[in-house]
């Protein structure tokens, strides 16, 4: 009986693989999302003449502020 050959591409290829603790895993998303214009809104609209907002992200609230030299400032 005659053992048949690998086929050399294969045994070249089964080099260069890596071992399963080497491999990394990279997850793209199964459908392309559409990028969308980031909504802006205007300051006065959304203090409507106070100096500061809270802002609710999941578990936390944000404090969005304006300072006394007019520039914004964000704090938990």
């Amino acid at each position: 009986m005659s053992q048949s050959a690998t086929p050399a591409h294969q045994v070249q290829a089964a080099a260069y693989r890596r071992s399963r603790s080497q491999q990394r895993t990279l997850t793209l998303p199964k459908t392309a999302k559409v990028v969308q214009e980031p909504l802006e809104l205007d300051s006065s609209a959304l203090f409507q003449g106070a100096r500061e907002v809270h802002i609710r992200h999941k578990d936390m609230v944000y404090r969005l502020s304006i300072t006394r030299f007019e520039k914004l400032l964000l704090t938990k």
